[in-house]
């Protein structure tokens, strides 16, 4: 019991000294206007993530930012059963940003992964294939707006 009390009281203190930040504190606070320039690529994909950056565009901020992204989206074969069946399939989305404020410009990339298992039924699959590609453009999205709060 002294242990746990112990522990609590330190883990407090070292919290109160190492100036402890959320990561997600500033994503909220970006205060730019977005626009998108130019895209390719997987056509879904970029819609979400179009569709997601016009959401956090400020348009009654100063400062601009001009982005353009290029996405790769695959779907591979990730496993298959004794009889050479395909049971289990990886979707992985790349997409190439460029992101210019001002002068400055800067170049990065965003993967993303998922795993997920054969359906039988085809109208299914492809249904819950987009929802995937959907998720990972959220996550794309998210992560580009992190990056873009911790810059700023």
């Amino acid at each position: 019991m002294l242990k746990k009390i112990l522990f609590i009281i330190l883990s407090i203190n070292l919290l109160n000294q190492c100036e402890y930040k959320p990561v997600y504190l500033n994503e909220d606070k970006v205060d730019y206007k977005i626009i998108i320039t130019s895209f390719n690529g997987d056509k879904d994909i970029n819609n979400f993530i179009t569709t997601n950056l016009k959401k956090n565009s400020k348009e009654t901020s100063n400062e601009i930012l001009n982005i353009s992204f290029d996405t790769k989206y695959t779907k591979s074969i990730l496993a298959k059963n004794a009889a050479g069946i395909i049971t289990d399939y990886q979707t992985k989305a790349l997409v190439s940003f460029k992101v210019v404020k001002g002068d400055d410009l800067e170049n990065f990339k965003i993967s993303e992964k998922f795993n997920f298992q054969k359906i039988n039924d085809k109208y299914e699959e492809k249904n819950y294939e987009q929802n995937i590609k959907k998720n990972l453009a959220n996550s794309i999205s998210q992560k580009l707006m992190l990056r873009l709060a911790i810059n700023q």
